[in-house]
Order: C-alpha cells, then structure tokens, then sequence
C-alpha cells in the first residue's frame, strides 16, 4: 500500500471514528508533516509500515482534539506531544534502523500524551526547554533531564550562607500583570497570582545562582507544600532578613506577600510594583 493509499484510507476512517473529527487539520498534516515523513522514508522495505504507523498516530491525535494545526504558531506548538509528532518523528524517523522505527512512535506518543495528563503547567515547561528538537530515539532521557531540576525535592538549604538577590520584571510576561499571592507549585516552580485577577497565573522557575526566570502564564498551577522547617523572614524598609541573616534590598520597600522554598529561596513581592525579588541562600 503507498502513502497516498494510507492517507486516503485514514481520511475514510476517521470521521467514522471520531466525533470531534477535524478535516482541515487532518488535511493539513497530510500535505505538510506526512508528506515530509514519506519523501525521507524514501520507500525503503519499512516505509510502508512505519507510516502506515506514523498516520494512526495521526489520526488519534485529530480525532481526539490533541493536534489542532500543522505547524507551529505564533507561541509555537501547543503541546510537546504535538511537536513531536509533526515535526520531530517526520524529521528524524527515517534515520533510525527499520526495527526501531515503530517503538519510537509508540514511546513518543504516550510520553507525550502522558504529559498531558499531568498538570498543564508541566507541558509548557517541557516545551519552553525545547531549544533544539530532541532525540526522537532518547525522548525518555531528555525528560528526566529537564524535569528532575523542577519535581524533584531539593536538599534543604542550611540558611547560612550570604543571601544574594535577583529581580525578575513579570511585565515581560504579561503587560498589567500585578504579582499578588505566592505560593509553590513544585519544589522548584513559583506561581503567582495576578493582585487583580485571580485566575490568571505566571510560573517562575527557581533556579541557583540567580538564574530564576519566568516559565510564562500557565494554567493548572497547583498548591505543592514543602516539608520540614522553614527559616523565619522579616521584611523592614529595603531590607530582608532570613534566618540570621539579612540582605539590603533597596528596591523593595513595602512587601505585599512572599513564600519561602526550602530548596533556599524567599519569593517576595511589593505593594506598588510589577516586579518579583528573589532571595537566594546557600
């Protein structure tokens, strides 16, 4: 059977299948990404299989509303699921050997359905990692690379060494944003609630060495809550002290709210700005 018969009889199918069923984003998947996977497996012994395998996938990820485009828009892909469907398996699975090919879409599709079954900030963060597409045959090992820093609990910090400080400016996430109720969604995620709007939420990575860095609005940022002791915080006019000790902080004059992260770090925000401080300690 040729690719043109698979795509043919799949397009009969999935209507039948699927009550959501979206022809134009079918169609379109069908003229760009697929017709990229058939031109690179270059009807070698396994070209048939391993498309036809390629355009199941496709058509579960159409009929159940978990592709919705063709290729990426403005924000880029919607979910990590759909980038490497359509991007990363058309690119990379004719280089893999023949046996290999049918495994790697399967691991593909329920690790990146997997993922959206987890809260829907996670698949944003996995996608704001992806730099470089990766390895369609290492798609396990890349997410335990960049998820263990963000869901795995850090040691506790001892609280002892010199505090250092780091301010993240949340207007280049969203214009009016107003940081109001800190609260920790994951050991090393940070989520902040707008002041004047309740559900709109921004993800901020905590990171060492004054690296944190907003994650963007992100929805389904739930409540994580840390174990053990926490340090005390005073806030006085420009200065903070954690623990036993303190750290000028001249730009925050009147704290609104904070949250302390066992890991080493004190979120805080101001009455009056748009900004977000934090504190960091060894």
């Amino acid at each position: 059977m040729t690719g043109t018969d698979t795509v043919e009889r799949v397009r009969a199918d999935g209507p039948r299948a699927f009550a959501r069923w979206d022809a134009a984003v079918f169609d379109a998947v069908a003229r760009g990404p697929a017709t990229m996977l058939a031109q690179n497996l270059n009807g070698d012994d396994d070209a048939a299989r391993a498309f036809d395998s390629y355009m199941r996938l496709v058509r579960q990820g159409v009929g159940a509303g978990l592709l919705t485009r063709a290729a990426p828009g403005a924000a880029g892909w919607s979910s990590f699921l759909e980038r490497l469907l359509l991007e990363v398996a058309p690119a990379q699975l004719a280089d893999l050997p023949a046996e290999r090919r049918v495994p790697a879409l399967v691991d593909l599709w329920n690790l990146g359905e997997g993922l959206l079954r987890e809260p829907p900030w996670v698949d944003r963060y996995v996608c704001s990692c992806v730099r470089v597409a990766p390895k369609l045959n290492a798609l396990a090992e890349f997410l335990t690379r960049v998820l263990a820093p963000v869901l795995t609990p850090a040691p506790p910090a001892a609280w002892t060494g010199p505090l250092r400080v780091a301010v993240l400016d949340l207007r280049e996430v969203h214009d009016d944003f107003m940081p109001g109720k800190l609260r920790l969604a994951a050991p090393a995620v940070l989520c902040v609630e707008d002041r004047r709007r309740p559900g709109l939420h921004v993800g901020v990575h905590l990171r060492r060495g004054q690296r944190s860095e907003p994650l963007g609005v992100l929805a389904g940022l739930g409540a994580y809550e840390e174990a053990g002791r926490l340090p005390g915080v005073q806030f006085d006019d420009g200065r903070v002290r954690v623990g036993t000790k303190a750290v000028e902080v001249p730009t925050l004059r009147r704290c609104h709210g904070y949250t302390v992260a066992r890991a080493g770090f004190v979120a805080a925000c101001a009455v009056d700005s748009q900004r977000l401080w934090v504190i960091e300690s060894e």
